[in-house]
């Protein structure tokens, strides 16, 4: 075959995802936005990832994806456990960011404040045969498992698994569905057995200018009939919940988010805390 011009599909979004996971370690404790709090860093050294802290972590990581294990049906003959992973943890106000990787390195699910917002199946996944004009060529000769419908039909029962709804998350029906080509520089198109199937949110839409990006994105493999790569940046999707010794396990104050001043809180993108003298007093230092 001839030089790829091009692919055909709508996989960005999930590129884009990945990309949030890729922060570097800090010493400190940083904020929502990758910030660390320079009032807060002036005044003592924080070890971020204590003992108790990574035991935290992990294992919430771990829940979760032995949970996607099972309920999508993954290629992954035991549950995962710290012997049989690779992790990365590191800690934020709001919450542990981090990412669990198989030992093989096939299988990856990422965390960001709180929250699991991306899987891959690296096998699979639209980077396996993006820009990689043998492994495309190859795509071509095998036929899809699956229809188009069908893979509409998988990732909606992927959401679902995940304890997921289209109402509960406000996503406009139907979703987008294509299915990823290949086209040589001659101009002819081949499908390749992969779907990308994506919805949109109202938030994303009344934009200026509005935007294009799907806010729930499922890459499904036609060869293998499962998900591929998932990828959810909606902005009230649920959150894992913090335990209440989660500064404790910092080792910081149980009182930790009070002693922020007005401008500390809302530059780590929390609400200023307005209810007592003390605290309002604190606010206009």
């Amino acid at each position: 075959m001839s030089k790829v011009k091009r692919y055909i599909g709508l996989g960005v979004v999930a590129a884009g995802a990945a990309a949030l996971a890729a922060q570097p370690p800090t010493n400190g404790l940083w904020g929502y936005d990758g910030v660390a709090t320079d009032r807060l860093m002036a005044r003592r050294t924080i070890a971020t990832n204590t003992t108790a802290f990574e035991e935290y972590g992990l294992r919430v990581m771990l829940a979760q994806a032995n949970q996607v294990r099972e309920q999508w049906n993954l290629d992954i003959p035991e549950p995962l456990t710290v012997s049989n992973v690779n992790f990365n943890l590191w800690a934020y106000v709001g919450g542990f960011t981090g990412d669990l990787t198989t030992k093989d390195g096939r299988f990856v699910w990422q965390f960001w404040i709180n929250d699991f917002y991306h899987f891959a199946d690296t096998n699979y996944y639209p980077h396996s045969f993006r820009h990689h004009d043998e492994q495309s060529a190859r795509l071509t000769r095998i036929k899809s498992n699956i229809t188009s419908k069908e893979a509409a039909a998988i990732a909606r029962d992927a959401l679902h698994r995940l304890g997921l709804s289209e109402k509960q998350l406000k996503l406009i029906e139907p979703p987008s569905v294509n299915q990823y080509k290949f086209e040589e520089s001659d101009g002819t198109i081949y499908p390749l057995p992969m779907f990308n199937v994506g919805w949109k949110i109202k938030e994303f839409l009344s934009h200026s200018p509005p935007s294009g990006q799907n806010a729930v994105v499922f890459d499904v493999s036609g060869i293998t009939r499962r998900v591929a790569e998932y990828a959810n940046t909606h902005p009230r999707r649920p959150r894992i919940p913090l335990p209440t010794n989660y500064f404790q396990m910092l080792n910081l104050p149980t009182n930790y988010l009070q002693t922020l001043s007005r401008r500390e809180r809302i530059r780590i993108g929390l609400a200023p805390l307005t209810n007592s003298p003390s605290q309002t007093t604190n606010a206009t230092k």
